[in-house]
């Protein structure tokens, strides 16, 4: 056990847990308050829902090429290339004048991201093995957020005293630092996982002839299990985009009323949360089964998501945020585990693209969602409509009634594994 965990940190899962804590300390100063960012920038709830949306359609073409290329050049190349000009661009992010010079940055993180996304799942897939998937996965959502403990808590505080706009600013800095040493960590220390002779010898023009070929043969391939996972992954995707990005506007500038310190602290506290509770909960669907953790988790999501709609309170916010974190760790590790074990391993780059295409989650773990997809877009549209139209619980209602449908999905048609792929 001692020289497996040995392993385990010096081999591709430690790189890519260590790399990706890093690129967390500046992401999780910026994610958590985006919406606010774009609205300081003069946009509205319907152009932070634009952005989303469109940025999320433009990585549809890209994630088809990009499943191809994880399975034909390589994870490692595909992951390291597009991790660069991720952080490159965080410049754009920096100097942005106007909410519009949002619109083109998120657009070709869309791009940059669909060609890597295939790859970078691939690679984390290759790196666990069947009977520890759910403890690997575990150790995916607990070791990176720690890197990001405090992010979100200082940088609140930086915005309530010196302004949104000059605060977040200096996160972005902070994000293009701490993404450039991700990238080249990931350049310097990962090793490929793809077989020399499972890989094509593609071109340029190759590539995109045989994608739609290749992705009819893995369409074909997977099993309908694996298509009823995606379909829960797809709802809960569509209100997660709706509602995740608009619940920091909730809580601090339009019903809640908390402070910018103040959602900071409950992020920091969720990740903390979050990270306690990964690891127990990855044994317990690697000793029992993944399936029962993952329908634990979306019935009792929706009741703390109500719990947050209409708590109306620091405390009652705290509360259902975290527990949402802590359903969302549950059923996250299990469900990635699960689709796993059902991915033939020479398919498992394109089975990402077609699942992050689609917009199916992977993670049952709503703080995951939003991404890149056409689901996404939806989502995003819809969720800013219902805020700035409707009501501003909508967008929370309809998460709730997603996450809902999907548990009942896979309470009635959703099956355990009887042989695992390796």
């Amino acid at each position: 056990m001692a020289e497996a965990k040995r392993s385990l940190w010096r081999g591709n899962l430690g790189v890519m847990m260590i790399s990706s804590g890093l690129w967390r300390i500046g992401g999780r100063m910026t994610w958590p308050f985006w919406p606010l960012y774009v609205l300081h920038l003069g946009g509205t709830y319907w152009h932070v829902g634009i952005i989303a949306a469109v940025s999320s359609l433009f990585s549809l073409i890209p994630v088809l090429l990009g499943g191809y290329l994880a399975d034909a050049v390589g994870r490692k190349k595909m992951i390291w290339l597009m991790s660069v000009l991720m952080a490159a661009d965080t410049f754009i992010y920096i100097l942005a004048p106007t909410w519009t010079w949002l619109l083109v940055v998120r657009s070709l993180d869309a791009v940059f991201q669909g060609l890597r996304q295939p790859a970078f799942n691939a690679l984390l897939a290759d790196s666990t093995d069947e009977e520890t998937r759910a403890m690997s996965y575990g150790l995916w959502q607990a070791v990176p957020p720690a890197f990001g403990f405090f992010s979100p808590y200082i940088i609140g505080v930086a915005m309530d005293r010196y302004g949104i706009l000059r605060a977040q600013r200096w996160a972005y800095v902070v994000l293009m630092i701490t993404s450039g040493a991700s990238a080249l960590m990931r350049f310097r220390f990962l090793t490929e996982t793809l077989p020399p002779e499972s890989r094509a010898r593609a071109s340029a023009l190759s590539v995109i002839r045989s994608t739609l070929g290749d992705f009819r043969e893995t369409a074909r391939s997977v099993s309908r299990q694996v298509w009823l996972l995606v379909l829960m992954g797809g709802l809960i995707q569509l209100g997660a985009s709706g509602g995740t990005i608009f619940m920091v506007t909730y809580a601090t500038e339009d019903v809640i009323g908390l402070s910018a310190a103040e959602w900071g602290l409950i992020n920091t506290a969720s990740m903390i949360v979050g990270m306690a509770v990964s690891i127990p909960f990855a044994k317990m669907a690697d000793r029992y089964g993944r399936l029962r953790p993952v329908l634990a988790s979306l019935s009792l999501t929706p009741l703390a998501i109500l719990g947050f709609a209409y708590g109306g309170g620091f405390a009652q916010a705290f509360a259902s945020y975290v527990a949402l974190t802590a359903l969302g760790s549950m059923g996250g590790v299990a469900s990635q585990a699960l689709l796993i074990d059902y991915s033939p391993r020479a398919h498992r780059g394109r089975i990402n693209a077609l699942t992050g295409v689609i917009g199916a989650m992977q993670s049952f773990n709503l703080q995951e969602g939003g991404g890149s997809s056409v689901i996404s877009a939806a989502g995003s549209v819809t969720g800013g409509f219902l805020y700035g139209d409707v009501s501003y619980a909508s967008p929370l209602l309809l998460m709730a009634g997603t996450v809902g449908a999907a548990a009942a999905i896979g309470f009635a048609f959703v099956r355990e594994p009887e042989q695992r792929e390796v």
